[in-house]
């Protein structure tokens, strides 16, 4: 995990424990991660954020300086180790170069900065390239491991509204989706995931029979699948719609809210939905 790796390797946090070993965050602490994410986002390597954060210096407004600038391209070294891996087809290698990247780095900034550039570039390459193609088929499933053994590590902690999330009928590509339930999970949600290719008539029974608070959509087709809007407007719940499935045209207009961009996914839901309360301190096993 991500924050481990930063006790441990770095000593950027030092969570007290509880009796039986959990971490135990202060708000204090979580300021401090909340600084470091600012840090990471705006380039700064991990190895020179605690420096930045002792010496006082606004996250905002900090710069890389002398020769930890080379750290900056830690991203492009990162992204060649997971392309060496991707063209040898050696699961084990691309495995583990997905897990020290994201052992250092915020999931949300490895998708944003190296996997979604990654996949499109790909994509790209592969119109004319089968065997690119087929790198990026191995990069999806890894990222699809990754993500989704996390979403079962964290899934019974949330205890706020329960989201159900899914991709219609015709759609596989899930990677926006399981980011969705992975932030959804870390802000309080109870999230049920259904996986890919649902159909419309399954999503409204899981709707109904889950007595969910919202559901949530994500789709890379700009044509909805057949039924699924009429399916939609009788749902009871709000329906948030997510990628490309924003754009769907004859939306209903009663119960769908479009999320225009995935990064402000969570946002455009709280709104409509807001997440479990959060007390002082956190605890992460």
């Amino acid at each position: 995990m991500t924050l481990r790796a930063w006790e441990r390797r770095y000593g950027l946090i030092r969570p007290q424990r509880t009796a039986k070993g959990h971490r135990l965050y202060t708000e204090d602490d979580i300021n401090r991660i909340q600084h470091i994410l600012v840090l990471l986002e705006r380039g700064i390597p991990i190895s020179q954020a605690g420096q930045v954060l002792d010496e006082g210096e606004d996250p905002g407004l900090a710069e890389p300086s002398g020769d930890d600038v080379v750290e900056l391209d830690s991203w492009q070294r990162h992204l060649a180790n997971w392309r060496r891996a991707l063209e040898t087809f050696d699961e084990h290698a691309i495995d583990t170069a997905c897990g020290d990247t994201l052992s250092l780095f915020p999931v949300e900034a490895v998708l944003d900065r190296l996997a979604r550039p990654l996949l499109a570039q790909l994509a790209e390459e592969g119109q004319e390239n089968d065997l690119v193609l087929a790198h990026r088929h191995l990069l999806q499933a890894t990222l699809r491991n990754r993500l989704g053994a996390r979403f079962l590590y964290h899934g019974v902690r949330g205890q706020g509204p329960i989201l159900l999330a899914a991709c219609p009928a015709g759609e596989c590509d899930d990677i926006s989706l399981l980011l969705l339930c992975l932030g959804a999970q870390a802000n309080g949600y109870r999230v049920v995931l259904l996986g890919t290719d649902v159909g419309s008539a399954a999503l409204a029974e899981a709707v109904r029979a889950s007595h969910c608070a919202g559901l949530v959509l994500s789709s890379h087709s700009r044509r909805p699948p057949r039924g699924l809007l009429d399916a939609v407007a009788d749902m009871s719940c709000p329906v948030f719609l997510m990628d490309e499935a924003a754009a769907w045209a004859d939306l209903p207009a009663s119960n769908s809210i479009a999320i225009a961009e995935p990064q402000t996914a969570l946002r455009v839901i709280g709104r409509r939905l807001p997440p479990a309360q959060s007390g002082a301190n956190r605890s992460i096993g």
